[in-house]
C-alpha cells in the first residue's frame, strides 16, 4: 500500500494578483506611484521579505511587459476568475502542483506602500498558529475613513493581542456603536490545506453581497485571525486613496 507522507516543508511563496479590469481605477496596475508602475513597487517591496518565491498572477499582456521588462516573475492567467485569491490559485497549482510550497502569501497588488518587515512577520506567525488563515489590521485614526465603503471594516473577537479572530468584515460601520473600529488591510497568509479548500468552494452569499471574498472563508468556517499593525498601509482603489498615500508617505495623514 502507498503511504502517502505529510509535506512537512517550511517554504512559502507571495503571489501578487493583478488584473487590468478595474472598474473604479482602470488599468490600476499600472498607475504610476512615484513614477513607477504600482504593480512594480508591490512586487519589488515582496521580493525584500523571507518568502521563498515571489510572482505575480495576471490577467494582462500589458501587466506582464512591464513587469518582463524589470526581470520580475509573472504568470498569465485566465481572464474571469472569483477572486483575486482564485486568480493566484491557478498560478500556484500550475507551478507547484507537488505543493512544496506550505504557506501562501495573497499580497494585493494595490498597496504598494507595503513594508516587507509585516510580510515576515505573519510568515513567522503562521507556523505556530492554529488559525488557517492570518490577515493584517489597523485602528482607524480619522472617522471619515469609518463610513468610507472602500475601507473594509472588521467585526473581532479579542482574546489577547496575539489571538484576535475575525468574525466578520463589512464596508460598513461595524460593529455598530463601536468606540474604535479596524480597517483591514489586503494581504492573507494562508495555509496550503487552506487555501485548497477556499477555491474550492463556491462564491458564498455575503462574499456576493459585501464584494469581500474572505467572507467566503467565514460563512465555510475558516478561522482567520488578526495580526494589529501601526503602519499605514494604503490600498489604491479611488484617485483620492493616491492622495491619501502622497500624505501618509510624509506624515501628514
Amino acid at each position: 500500500m502507498k503511504i502517502t507522507q505529510m509535506n512537512n516543508s517550511t517554504k512559502s511563496i507571495i503571489l501578487i494578483p493583478a488584473r487590468i479590469g478595474s472598474e473604479r481605477l482602470p488599468s490600476k496596475p499600472l498607475l504610476k506611484i512615484d513614477g513607477k508602475e504600482m504593480i512594480l513597487k508591490v512586487w519589488e517591496n515582496a521580493q525584500m521579505s523571507n518568502a521563498d518565491l515571489v510572482m505575480v498572477a495576471t490577467d494582462s499582456i500589458k501587466i506582464a511587459e512591464v513587469l518582463k521588462k524589470n526581470n520580475a516573475k509573472y504568470f498569465i492567467t485566465q481572464k474571469l476568475h472569483l477572486s483575486g485569491t482564485d486568480r493566484i490559485y491557478e498560478a500556484l497549482e500550475t507551478i507547484d502542483p507537488d505543493k512544496s510550497y506550505k504557506y501562501v502569501v495573497n499580497l494585493q497588488g494595490d498597496i504598494p506602500n507595503i513594508k516587507s518587515s509585516i510580510i515576515d512577520e505573519g510568515l513567522e506567525k503562521i507556523k505556530d498558529s492554529d488559525a488557517d488563515i492570518l490577515t493584517y489590521a489597523r485602528k482607524i485614526d480619522d472617522q471619515k475613513d469609518v463610513i468610507n465603503p472602500n475601507i473594509v471594516k472588521i467585526a473581532t473577537n479579542v482574546k489577547s493581542r496575539n489571538n484576535i479572530e475575525a468574525i466578520y468584515f463589512s464596508r460598513s460601520p461595524i460593529p455598530h456603536g463601536a468606540e474604535v473600529y479596524y480597517e483591514h488591510i489586503g494581504v492573507y497568509i494562508y495555509k496550503r490545506e487552506a487555501l485548497d479548500k477556499f477555491t474550492s468552494m463556491e462564491q458564498s452569499t455575503l462574499e456576493k453581497e459585501e464584494k469581500l471574498e474572505q467572507l467566503r472563508a467565514i460563512q465555510n468556517s475558516l478561522k482567520i485571525n488578526l495580526i494589529l499593525t501601526d503602519d499605514k498601509i494604503i490600498s489604491i482603489d479611488t484617485v483620492d486613496d493616491v492622495e491619501r498615500l502622497k500624505k501618509a508617505q510624509i506624515g501628514q495623514d
